[in-house]
């Protein structure tokens, strides 16, 4: 078809954030949003908006991922959280902030609903929506503006947006100049789109945090085992950006990743990266949701054929992790026990985050051929007050003592695979600061692990 045939219809449904959220019937029962640069700031607002007058006849289950401070603060208006329920499987600071805004507000308006946290693998997060409700009556989400064939692009949130997207009863989008235009599976057509707004806004940016000596030497150990020709997934913080200042020495690496951020990207333009030695996507760095610090990172990813952005049912999936050789997966715990168990998004039982991609790349990378999967942390908390170490674990179980190979702090690293329970525990302790190793050796031997 002719392009103007595509601008036409464009132009037939384009209309204002307040229409287009007019377009929801009023008795919709699922809402799905897309995430962090994915999340379309002026529908939101229109969004809370319309349910905090009273729009929705039935309390709508809206599905939020994860996203910046200032559009979930939309959510936080006592009249919106009366008339949805919200539900989220990772929270992040600000979401907990909602939710303790929301257990408060309770105690004077009963009929809130507090918002829920959904435990769940992130490879699987589209699945268990679709388990638990069928198919989103709609899905609202930001997008690149729409090329000479009549494609929107998904630009850095292919995440849970792409099988969302294709299974809802109605697309919503918002075009923003700033969202940039990858390649992968991404793209929806103008005729698959119900409405869509024009709103241009900044797109989110992590905050740069410096780093610590404990980082530095995490950073080093963990360096060591990356071989050149090696597959890469990195997470965001201080011990993935140390791992990744000292992977410009390697040579030919490749990326496969859930989050694309400041490390990888940098080992990118470093020229340490080509894609060459994969397994899959040969020549295609592989994320399915990118999040810089620096703004200006984002032009990069702009028309870029070498920048492929996928779902994570793919990205996420352990069988498609496993099949790129010398995969390196480096992730962050909270906790670790002398069992080998790990976990990573709960503190005295508290959420604080969620499970996110962590076992799924665990899996992935430790049945890769010459792969290898490592969980990471400094060896204290709160100024070397408490142990991450412990006897036995006192939160959630993130990631299973039978998946723990590669465990790492700033005293070393070791391979707990092979091992046996009271290996283990020995091997442990030496990762643990030296003043709680006395108490851990007691706690083990009264565990009879020692």
């Amino acid at each position: 078809m002719p392009a103007d045939h595509f601008d036409q219809l464009y132009q037939q449904k384009l209309i204002s954030a307040d229409e287009a959220i007019k377009t929801l019937a009023r008795d919709t029962k699922l809402i799905t949003f897309g995430c962090y640069c994915g999340t379309p700031p002026r529908l939101t607002q229109a969004f809370c908006e319309a349910a905090a007058a009273g729009y929705f006849s039935s309390t709508p289950d809206v599905y939020l991922l994860r996203s910046r401070k200032e559009i979930v603060d939309q959510f936080s208006n006592v009249e919106v959280l009366k008339q949805i329920k919200l539900l989220c499987p990772f929270l992040g600071g600000s979401f907990r902030q909602l939710a303790d805004h929301a257990k408060e507000l309770r105690q004077t308006h009963p009929d809130l609903i507090i918002p829920h946290y959904l435990p769940e693998h992130f490879s699987l997060y589209a699945q268990g929506v679709f388990s638990r409700h069928g198919k989103p009556n709609v899905h609202l989400f930001q997008v690149s503006p729409m090329d000479e064939h009549g494609y929107f692009s998904f630009g850095v949130d292919g995440s849970m947006s792409i099988p969302l997207a294709f299974e809802a009863g109605q697309i919503i989008v918002e075009v923003n100049q700033n969202m940039p235009r990858t390649f992968g599976s991404g793209l929806v057509h103008i005729s698959q789109v119900s409405a869509l707004i024009e709103h241009n806004s900044d797109l989110m940016v992590l905050p740069k945090k410096p780093t610590s000596p404990e980082d530095h030497k995490i950073g080093e150990f963990v360096a060591e085992l990356v071989p050149d020709h090696a597959c890469i997934q990195l997470g965001i913080g201080g011990v993935p950006n140390e791992v990744g200042k000292r992977l410009k020495t390697k040579s030919d690496l490749g990326i496969h990743t859930e989050m694309l951020g400041d490390t990888l990207f940098e080992l990118i333009q470093a020229g340490n990266v080509s894609n060459r030695y994969k397994q899959l996507n040969v020549g295609h760095t592989v994320f399915n949701i990118a999040l810089f610090s620096n703004p200006d990172y984002y032009a990069y990813l702009d028309n870029n054929p070498t920048m492929a952005c996928h779902p994570a049912h793919y990205v996420n999936n352990p069988h498609i992790i496993a099949q790129n050789d010398r995969m390196v997966s480096v992730n962050s715990f909270v906790e670790i026990d002398l069992f080998g168990q790990v976990a990573s998004e709960s503190i005295n039982w508290r959420q604080i985050s969620g499970s996110g991609g962590q076992l799924d790349f665990v899996r992935g990378a430790f049945r890769s051929k010459e792969g290898i999967a490592v969980l990471a942390a400094h060896s204290t908390a709160k100024n070397g007050s408490i142990s991450k170490i412990v006897p036995r674990l006192q939160n959630i179980v993130t990631t299973p003592r039978n998946d723990v190979s590669y465990v790492a702090t700033e005293y070393g690293c070791t391979n707990l695979f092979g091992m046996s329970t009271s290996e283990r525990a020995h091997a442990l302790i030496e990762l643990a600061a030296p003043q709680f190793r006395d108490e851990l050796r007691e706690e083990a031997k009264s565990l009879t692990i020692y």
